[in-house]
């Protein structure tokens, strides 16, 4: 086993990867992930599946190992909100950087929701750093 250690920035790289037009990038992405002991990183794992916007059958077909630990705690009919992963990642005690970092994206995608709407922003922040 690899033993890439997911700190926020790997996390990012690899969402980076996952969120490319490229496909080579996301086969690459998967075979990191596939090759690393994902046992600590459940949060990590939940960030990259919700923000890569990538199809449940990619995730099951490219990444076997990380999708069968998130589909332990993600029901396949209903769509995986902010809320419902929170929820997850708190009853399953991910990382505080995971979380940050989830809440960074969450950040990003509400910015661009309410430029879509037609609110363009300036500014939208929540910065958020949980206590040790």
């Amino acid at each position: 086993m690899s033993k890439v250690k997911f700190d926020k920035q790997e996390t990012k790289n690899l969402l980076q990867m996952l969120q490319s037009s490229d496909a080579e990038n996301h086969i690459v992405a998967f075979q990191a992930l596939n090759n690393a002991d994902l046992s600590n990183y459940f949060g990590e794992l939940i960030v990259l599946y919700k923000f890569s916007k990538l199809q449940q059958s990619s995730w099951e077909k490219e990444c076997k190992k990380g999708y069968k630990i998130i589909s332990e705690h993600i029901s396949q009919t209903n769509a995986l909100t902010s809320a419902k992963c929170l929820g997850i990642m708190t009853n399953n005690n991910a990382s505080k950087e995971s979380i940050e970092l989830f809440m960074e994206y969450f950040v990003r995608d509400m910015t661009g929701f309410l430029e879509q709407m037609g609110y363009p922003t300036e500014k939208f922040e929540i910065d958020i750093k949980l206590k040790e």
